[in-house]
């Protein structure tokens, strides 16, 4: 630029007008890429804005397929352990009927047991009831046989013989009742040892209690993935190009000025650099 004052081909003026409108022009150039820059960022946070409300709505298909899946699989499960649950009730009633034949089998031959000793309990003791009873009889008549025949034979020892008799048969009655006495007391503790062995042999075999099992759960339906909204975000406001243009101005005039002063001291005649 000393060059060129020298030569007299640029003015202090047209030095400060020169750099002052290249200060305004890369001014202006520079609002330009800022303008450019804010352009960018927000069509960037459009497309990331579409982005993420593309890609929620795909992952919540996402989920919402896999939740599908799961539950159709909860589905299946649930039903084998239906069918699991219906064998096993199946199985424990096969038991209890197969159980409930064994004790009807058991009690009825407990109680045909029972009858059966009982009544020979019964028909023996009657056997000998009605044996001593026929001894009785032959005893009393043989008595009377006795009796008549000393009577008969006017014998002075009848009351002596008649008595004699009586004596030996209320001793043969004394003892057969006696003897009843024992064979009744015989009997009732044979009849009490059938029915316990009846109670005991009825009781040997009880009905089969059958396990409960619980019905399985049936699974809940899934519900819907709500599609998260896309959080908010903010790009900064545009440049102003008044601004801009007041900014680059101001610069402009500013650089101009220190353009002529610098230029005017070489051109001024009162310094060494114009005298030279």
């Amino acid at each position: 630029m000393v060059a060129l004052l020298a030569g007299g081909a640029l003015t202090p003026a047209g030095g400060a007008l020169l750099t002052g409108g290249l200060q305004f022009f890369q001014g202006m150039l520079g609002y330009g890429a800022k303008r450019q820059e804010h352009a960018n960022q927000v069509a960037y946070k459009a497309a990331s804005d579409e982005y993420s409300a593309w890609n929620a709505s795909l992952q919540a298909k996402t989920s919402n397929l896999n939740k599908k899946y799961k539950y159709f699989q909860d589905q299946v499960n649930w039903g084998q352990q239906n069918n699991y649950v219906a064998s096993l009730r199946n199985f424990e009633l096969s038991k209890a009927i197969a159980q409930a034949d064994v004790v009807a089998d058991t009690r009825t031959s407990a109680g045909v047991d029972y009858v059966r000793q009982s009544d020979s309990l019964n028909a023996a003791n009657a056997e000998q009831a009605m044996s001593d009873a026929m001894s009785m009889f032959h005893y009393k008549t043989q008595a009377l046989r006795m009796a008549a025949s000393a009577m008969a034979g006017d014998t002075g020892m009848v009351d002596r013989i008649q008595n004699d008799y009586q004596m030996q048969l209320g001793n043969q009655s004394t003892i057969m009742a006696i003897n009843k006495g024992f064979r009744d007391r015989q009997l009732s503790r044979e009849q009490a040892g059938a029915i316990a062995g009846y109670l005991e042999k009825f009781n040997s075999q009880q009905f089969y209690q059958m396990q409960e099992y619980q019905d399985p759960l049936r699974p809940f339906a899934p519900l819907p993935t709500m599609v998260g909204a896309v959080p908010p975000s903010m790009v900064g406001g545009a440049p102003s190009a008044t601004a801009a243009f007041l900014s680059s101005a101001i610069g402009a005039v500013g650089t101009g000025i220190n353009t002529y002063g610098t230029m005017s001291k070489y051109t001024s005649s009162g310094t060494g650099g114009g005298n030279g």
